[in-house]
């Protein structure tokens, strides 16, 4: 999940994004709710990333930890900026899917219109409070940096999914019909919540400054 870097500038190119307050690489702790546990220390591959969407409007960003401790690729509708910001909306339905939360069954389907339904974590997400302040935070080395803080929520369930026949040009044999997973929805289960702190500073690209 590393995001390397080759200078001390960031490798997305964010410098026309209209969400640059909040963009860019983060290290992090992730601590309870009530930020009393510590359950994943500052590491070198444990990094946030985020950055803006395609439509590149105020307040809407990607969070993306690459697989690293979430699995968690969503998209967000902030309010506030980027110094005191939550999510739009907490409700379920309202919300985005997690990217790695709807990925296909691994075992592929058989028939048209076969129907599986999974259970899967953290299918939506919302923050419930988070701040990026410049220049709040130092580095390991001692360097001045902005700081991150982020509570969120992450909400889990069950996602459905139906099967599908791939189009001619696209199976591995022609002249065999072939068939995929297609993501139908999801269902939430309000048991399953858990609510997490990150607290972190924003990645320098220094040698210096990395864990």
């Amino acid at each position: 999940m590393t995001l390397s870097m080759s200078s001390c500038k960031e490798d997305v190119e964010v410098w026309d994004s209209n969400t640059l307050g909040y963009s860019g690489t983060f290290f992090y702790q992730l601590y309870s709710e009530d930020n009393q546990d510590l359950y994943v220390d500052f590491d070198h591959d444990v990094q946030l990333m985020i950055y803006n969407t395609s439509a590149n409007v105020e307040n809407e960003i990607w969070i993306d930890d690459h697989d690293e401790v979430f699995g968690l690729k969503s998209k967000f509708s902030l309010q506030g900026n980027s110094e005191s910001f939550s999510s739009v909306s907490t409700n379920f339905t309202d919300l985005e899917n997690n990217i790695s939360a709807i990925e296909a069954p691994s075992t592929d389907p058989t028939t048209l219109n076969e129907e599986v339904t999974v259970d899967r974590d953290y299918i939506r997400t919302f923050i419930v409070d988070g701040k990026i302040l410049p220049s709040a935070s130092t580095t390991v080395s001692g360097n001045p940096v902005d700081s991150i803080y982020i509570k969120l929520t992450l909400l889990s369930g069950t996602v459905s999914f139906k099967s599908y026949s791939v189009p001619v040009d696209k199976r591995d044999d022609p002249e065999v019909e072939q068939f995929e997973w297609k993501y139908e929805s999801a269902t939430y289960d309000n048991t399953l919540d858990e609510t997490y702190v990150i607290s972190g500073h924003r990645k320098t690209g220094f040698a210096e400054d990395d864990y």
